[in-house]
């Protein structure tokens, strides 16, 4: 993980969110049987899935990136309730509410690594 969390975030959700869409053009190209073979979510999932990927990213660029780590952790970790909301949400697409709980559980985890390191530096 880079040792900025905010710029670590922001590239995982970024970057899922293009492979998503990815997906989502791939079987939308696909025909018949093929694309009823495929594995995983369908187009339409995938693209929410995107979607909500797009949510996370917007919520994250709202944090201004200063100097003062400890703020902007901060700033973080109040995302967190946000995303466990919007995850109940969509508890009819699990595939979409999955998006909001993974980013408020790396949320999570990006806290603990940053306690961890702070410990080990005291």
């Amino acid at each position: 993980m880079p040792s900025e969390p905010r710029a670590y975030l922001l590239e995982r959700f970024k970057s899922d969110a293009a492979a998503l869409r990815q997906r989502a053009e791939m079987l939308r190209v696909r025909t018949g049987a093929d694309a009823e073979r495929a594995a995983g979510p369908d187009a339409a999932t995938s693209a929410r899935m995107a979607s909500a990927c797009d949510d996370v990213v917007a919520m994250l660029e709202a944090i201004p990136d200063g100097s003062d780590a400890d703020a902007v952790l901060s700033s973080i970790a109040a995302l967190s309730p946000l995303l466990d909301q919007r995850a109940q949400r969509e508890a009819a697409t699990p595939a979409v509410r999955a998006v909001y709980a993974g980013a408020a559980t790396r949320i999570r985890e990006v806290q603990q690594a940053d306690a961890a390191a702070r410990d080990m530096l005291s």
